[in-house]
C-alpha cells in the first residue's frame, strides 16, 4: 500500500488535505487524527500536519509496519509489562534520524532500502555507489515532526486500546513510549543558536537592493519574459517596501488597494469561497492592518490593473490582484509555487551572482520571499536610529522613538500578536549595533594603551 497527499476545496471554501491510498480511499487513522485535532486550525497548520504525517508514513514503511498494526500486535502479547515500549530503542533512534531528513531524501532512502532487500533475496551482487549526503531540514522542523508523531501515536494507541478490559494497564506503556519519543527533541539541542548569524536568515541588504535594480522591467539583466516583467517587479516591490508575507501578497484583492490614500489593506481570508482555484490557499498568518505605500508604487499597481490585468482572459472571474499570465492557469490567482519560482529565477541571476562575488558578501542563504521580510525589518530599524539621532541633534527630544514605542510599531507593521515575534527580524540590526559598540570600546582601549606607552 502506498499513500499520497491530496487537497480538497469544499463548496463553502474550506480547504482540507488527506492521505489517500492508490484506490483513492482516505487513510483511516491519519484522517481521523486530522479531523479530530486539526480541522479547526488554519489551512497552513493543517497542511503542516499533513506533511508531517506523510513523512511519518515513510518511516512506517522503513520499519515494515504501520503504527496501528504495531499497537495491535504488541497488545495481543501475553503478560505484557509496563516497562515494555511499543517501539525499540533502535526504531526510535531511526525515527529521530528520519525526522532530520527532507521528505525527498527520506523517500530515496526507502527506495534504496527496498532495493537492497530485493537484491539480497535474489542473491545478487550489489555494487557500491557513491553516497550522496542526504538533505536535511532545520532543527525546529525536525522537532515539530517528533512532537506530531508523539501526539499521533498517543491518539492511535488510546483509541485502539480504550475498549480493552485491560486498557488502564496500557496507559503507562503509552505514556512511557510517548515520553521516549519526545525525549529525542532534547537530543537535537537548542534551536535558538541558529539565529546568531543574520546571514542564515537573509543575505546582505545591498543584495536585496541590487535585486530590485535587476527586476526593473527596463533592466537589460532582467531574467523574466517581457509579458510578466511588470507584474513580477510589482510583486517584489511590495515585498521590499512593506515586508508583507508572500501569503498576504497573494491574498490581496484589487479592492484592498486604496489608491486615493496609497494604502494596502491586509485582510484575513481563510477558506475564501471566491478562491476556488488554489487548493493550497495562501494564508495571512498575521493580524489585519493597513500599510502605507509610496505614490509611485500605488500608481504602478493602478496601471497594472487597468492596462494588464483587465485584458488577461479569466482574470475577471475573481478579484485577486496578481494573476497568472500564461499556461493552463492563465487568468487565475497566482499560486505560492509560481511566486517561489519568480523569486528563485532572479535569485539565480548571473548578474546578481557577479555582484555578490565582486563585493565579497557572505551568503549562507539565497534570496527568498521571506528574506525580503527580514531585509525590510532591518531597514526599519536603521530608519528609526536615523530618526532618533537627528531628533536628538535638533533638540526634539519629545520626538525620539522609545524602545517600547519601536516594539509597538514593529508589531503593527508586521502584524504580530506578540513582542517576541519581532525579535528574529531585528537580528541583523542588533548584531550591527553590538559590533559598532564593541569597535568603539576597542578603540578606547587602544587609545589608553598608546597613552600609557607614551608615558
Amino acid at each position: 500500500m502506498s499513500l499520497h497527499r491530496k487537497n480538497y476545496i469544499a463548496e463553502g471554501g474550506e480547504r482540507f488535505g488527506l492521505l489517500i491510498d492508490s484506490l483513492g480511499l482516505p487513510d483511516f487513522w491519519t484522517t481521523l487524527f486530522l479531523t479530530t485535532n486539526v480541522r479547526s486550525e488554519k489551512h497552513a497548520t493543517q497542511k503542516a500536519y499533513l506533511n508531517h504525517l506523510a513523512h511519518i508514513y515513510i518511516w512506517e514503511m522503513s520499519i515494515g509496519e504501520r503504527i496501528s498494526e504495531r499497537i495491535i500486535r504488541v497488545a495481543n502479547q501475553k503478560n505484557i509489562s509496563s516497562q515494555v515500549l511499543f517501539f525499540s530503542d533502535l526504531e526510535i533512534q531511526k525515527l529521530k534520524d528520519h525526522c532530520k531528513l527532507t521528505t525527498k531524501a527520506a523517500r530515496r532512502n526507502l527506495r534504496n532500502q527496498t532495493e537492497y532487500r530485493r537484491n539480497d533475496q535474489n542473491l545478487k551482487i550489489i555494487f557500491p555507489i557513491r553516497k550522496i549526503p542526504a538533505a536535511t531540514v532545520e532543527k525546529e522542523h525536525a522537532i515539530n515532526r517528533i512532537t506530531i508523531f508523539a501526539n499521533f501515536f498517543e491518539f492511535v494507541a488510546t483509541n485502539i486500546l480504550r475498549n480493552k478490559p485491560s486498557f488502564y494497564n496500557y496507559l503507562d506503556i503509552i505514556e512511557n513510549t510517548k515520553a521516549e519519543i519526545l525525549k529525542q527533541k532534547e537530543r537535537f539541542g537548542s534551536s535558538k543558536t541558529r539565529s546568531s548569524d543574520p546571514n542564515k536568515k537573509a543575505p546582505h541588504p545591498d543584495i536585496f537592493k541590487h535585486v530590485m535594480e535587476i527586476a526593473e522591467p527596463s533592466n537589460a539583466y532582467n531574467p523574466y519574459t517581457k509579458s510578466v516583467r511588470q507584474r513580477n517587479y510589482l510583486l517584489l516591490w511590495i515585498l521590499y517596501e512593506t515586508g508583507m508575507r508572500a501569503g498576504e501578497v497573494l491574498q490581496l484583492k484589487v479592492s484592498d488597494i486604496d489608491f486615493a490614500r496609497n494604502v494596502v489593506q491586509i485582510q484575513s481570508r481563510h477558506d475564501d469561497p471566491e478562491d476556488k482555484f488554489r487548493t493550497d490557499e495562501p494564508n495571512a498568518k498575521t493580524l489585519e492592518r493597513d500599510l502605507p505605500i509610496n505614490q509611485d508604487l500605488s500608481d504602478q499597481l493602478h496601471k497594472y490593473v487597468l492596462e494588464e490585468r483587465r485584458f488577461i482572459p479569466n482574470a475577471h472571474t475573481h478579484k485577486f490582484l496578481f494573476v497568472s499570465h500564461k499556461g493552463v492557469s492563465k487568468g487565475r490567482p497566482l499560486s505560492l509555487i509560481q511566486f517561489s519560482r519568480i523569486v528563485e529565477k532572479i535569485s539565480g541571476n548571473e548578474e546578481l551572482a557577479d555582484f555578490i562575488k565582486k563585493n565579497g558578501f557572505v551568503v549562507k542563504k539565497r534570496v527568498t520571499r521571506h528574506g525580503f521580510r527580514h531585509d525590510f525589518n532591518n531597514r526599519f530599524s536603521n530608519n528609526i536610529d536615523e530618526h532618533n539621532h537627528k531628533a536628538s541633534q535638533d533638540g526634539r527630544i519629545d520626538e525620539v522613538i522609545s524602545e517600547k514605542k519601536e516594539i509597538q510599531q514593529r508589531m503593527y507593521i508586521n502584524g504580530h500578536k506578540s513582542e517576541h515575534s519581532a525579535e528574529v527580524y531585528n537580528l541583523r540590526h542588533t548584531k550591527e549595533q553590538a559590533e559598532k559598540l564593541l569597535k568603539r570600546e576597542l578603540e578606547k582601549m587602544d587609545s589608553h594603551i598608546k597613552k600609557g606607552q607614551e608615558k
